[in-house]
C-alpha cells in the first residue's frame, strides 16, 4: 500500500512532495462489511442485533435503549498487522442514540462503547432488540492512508485532492478502526477532546462508521459519519464506556 501512494504521488506529479506526503502515512485497519443473513453468534459484525452476555445490562438515553452499531470479536483483530492497544480477547460493543440530532444529546452520551470478556458459550443472541441496520459480517485488512492535509499551492492542493479521491475512493464505506479520522467538518480527535477535556494529541480513533446504505443500510445526517473515540490512558486502562461519539454530516 506505501508503493501504491508512492505511485499515486509521482502520477498526480508531486514528487517534489514526496517525502514530506509520506512521512504523513499512516495504518489503520479497513473494516469490511458484508451482509449476511446467518451469522455465528459472538462474530464480529456491524448491524443487525448484538449477542450479549447473560449479565449485559442493555445501554439507555434517557429510558430510550441505544442503537446496536457493531460487536467485534477481538480476536480477530490479533492478527492483522497493526500493533494496538486493544485487550486480545473478547467483545467489543458500540452503541449510539437513534436520533442523534433530534435528541440535541452531549456527544460524552451520544453512544457507548462496551467491553464483555466472557466465553462464546455464554453469548445470546438479543432478538427481542429492534433494529433497522443490515446484520453485515465483518472482516478485517490492514491499509496505509494519506490524512488530510493542508498544502499552500493552490495547484498542488487540487492535484493531492485528486490523489485522495483515487486513495480511497468515496465509495461510502470508510469504516475504520485507528489510524486519523476522516473528518467531515471540524477535525475529529480535537472535537472529541474538547468535549472530554483531553489533548488531542492523547485520543485514539476507536471505530469511524461511514454512511453506508448499500451494505448495512446506516445513514448519519446526510451523509456523515459516526465516529467513536477515546483517551489513551482510557483505552489502556479499558475504559472503553467512558469513549465519546460524534456525528459529522455534510
Amino acid at each position: 500500500m506505501n508503493k501504491q501512494i508512492e505511485v499515486l504521488i509521482d502520477k498526480y506529479g508531486l514528487t517534489h512532495l514526496k517525502e514530506e506526503l509520506m512521512n504523513t502515512v499512516f495504518p489503520c485497519i479497513k473494516v469490511v462489511p458484508k451482509q449476511e443473513e446467518t451469522v455465528a453468534i459472538g462474530s464480529s459484525k456491524m448491524g443487525g442485533v448484538p449477542d450479549l452476555p447473560f449479565t449485559f445490562e442493555y445501554p439507555t438515553h434517557k429510558g430510550n435503549p441505544l442503537q446496536f452499531i457493531a460487536q467485534f470479536n477481538l480476536k480477530d483483530l490479533q492478527n492483522v498487522g497493526i500493533d494496538h492497544n486493544l485487550p486480545k480477547t473478547g467483545m467489543l460493543y458500540f452503541f449510539s442514540v437513534e436520533n442523534y440530532f433530534e435528541e440535541d444529546v452531549n456527544p460524552t452520551e451520544a453512544g457507548r462503547v462496551l467491553y464483555y470478556d466472557v466465553p462464546v458459550e455464554q453469548l445470546r443472541r438479543a432478538d427481542e432488540l429492534q433494529t433497522d441496520y443490515n446484520q453485515c459480517a465483518t472482516t478485517f485488512e490492514l491499509t496505509y492512508k494519506l490524512p488530510e492535509l493542508f498544502i499552500e499551492d493552490e495547484k498542488d492542493s487540487d492535484r493531492f485532492l485528486q490523489l485522495l479521491e483515487e486513495l480511497i475512493p468515496d465509495n461510502y464505506d470508510n469504516h475504520q478502526i485507528f489510524g486519523e479520522p476522516f473528518s467531515v467538518q471540524d477535525e475529529v480527535l480535537y472535537e472529541t477532546g474538547q468535549y472530554m477535556e483531553i489533548d488531542p494529541q492523547q485520543m485514539t480513533l476507536l471505530f469511524q462508521i461511514d454512511s453506508d446504505t448499500k451494505n448495512c443500510n446506516m445513514m448519519w445526517g446526510d451523509l456523515g459519519m459516526l465516529y467513536f473515540c477515546i483517551g489513551n490512558e482510557d483505552l489502556k486502562n479499558r475504559r472503553f464506556e467512558n469513549a465519546c461519539c460524534v456525528l459529522q454530516t455534510c
